[in-house]
């Protein structure tokens, strides 16, 4: 039985070594990556995935890491999968929680936009947004700011 355990420990570790081993080529950091995955989360709570809400994330890696199309792509293509691939929200959120409170309310709002890129509003994005705020502690006066600001555009 301890061997199972120990397995499946040192998996994960080198699952977490590999993840940052591919951010660290494209010059990301743990939040930053974990900040593109729950992005991608948020764009597939709705079953729907476009590629206009992948469009949006790869304008947003190109833009906010100073990467190449074609980096970014790989980049987003990596994060893509890693919310695949999770679990549940704390594996992201847990990276972020170090944040100043105005980076997590900017963070909210991209997430925001990437769930209201198709201009429709889905229960599963905004419950998946309401969890995420929870969970970055942001008062719920400011999501309800933000989420008005985004759809109201």
């Amino acid at each position: 039985m301890f061997q199972l355990f120990k397995s499946l420990a040192d998996k994960m570790n080198m699952q977490i070594k590999s993840d940052m081993s591919i951010a660290s080529t494209y010059g990301v950091n743990e939040s930053q990556l974990a900040s593109l995955s729950l992005m991608l989360m948020v764009s597939h709570a709705d079953f729907i995935s476009t590629d206009n809400e992948k469009l949006l994330a790869v304008k947003y890696v190109i833009k906010e890491f100073k990467l190449t199309e074609t980096d970014a792509l790989a980049l987003v293509d990596f994060a893509d999968k890693e919310a695949n691939d999770a679990i549940s929200l704390h594996q992201f959120t847990t990276k972020l929680k170090h944040l100043d409170y105005d980076e997590r309310l900017d963070l909210l709002e991209k997430l925001w936009q990437q769930a209201y890129s198709d201009k429709v509003l889905d229960p599963n994005e905004e419950a998946m947004l309401r969890k995420v705020a929870d969970l970055l502690f942001i008062r719920h006066s400011h999501y309800i700011k933000i989420k008005l600001a985004v759809c109201n555009q």
